[in-house]
C-alpha cells in the first residue's frame, strides 16, 4: 500500500514490506533476499478505514483501468528482466511511474 494505485516499482532485492506472499518466498528460499520484484501500488486506504477492509474492497473502474494498465506494464518489466537483467533499461520503468497520476 505503500504505491499510488497503478504505480508500478521493480526492485532488484528488498524486505518482504508485510507481503505475506513474499514472507513466504523469502522463508522458502531460505531467507535469502536476492530476488527481483515487480511492486504494483493499491493506494492507501482513505481516512481511517481498516486496511483489510480496504485491500478486500473492489476497484472503481478507474481504479481497475490503472491497474490493467500497470499490469501490462508489468509483463513488459518481467521481459526486460529476464532478457537484459538488472541495467540501465529496466530504470525506464521505475522513472516512469515517479510521476504517474500525479495530481498537479
Amino acid at each position: 500500500m505503500s504505491l499510488p494505485n497503478g504505480v508500478l516499482r521493480v526492485q532488484q532485492k528488498g524486505g518482504h514490506g508485510h507481503h505475506n506472499g513474499v514472507k513466504s518466498a523469502v522463508a522458502h528460499l531460505d531467507g535469502r533476499r536476492e530476488f527481483p520484484r515487480l511492486c504494483i501500488g493499491i493506494g492507501n486506504p482513505p481516512g481511517t478505514m481498516d486496511a483489510k477492509a480496504f485491500l478486500l474492497q473492489k476497484f472503481s473502474p478507474v481504479e481497475r483501468g490503472q491497474i490493467n494498465t500497470a499490469l501490462g506494464q508489468g509483463v513488459e518489466a518481467a521481459r526486460t528482466l529476464i532478457l537484459h537483467g538488472f541495467d540501465q533499461k529496466i530504470d525506464r520503468f521505475n522513472l516512469v511511474q515517479k510521476y504517474k497520476y500525479h495530481k498537479v
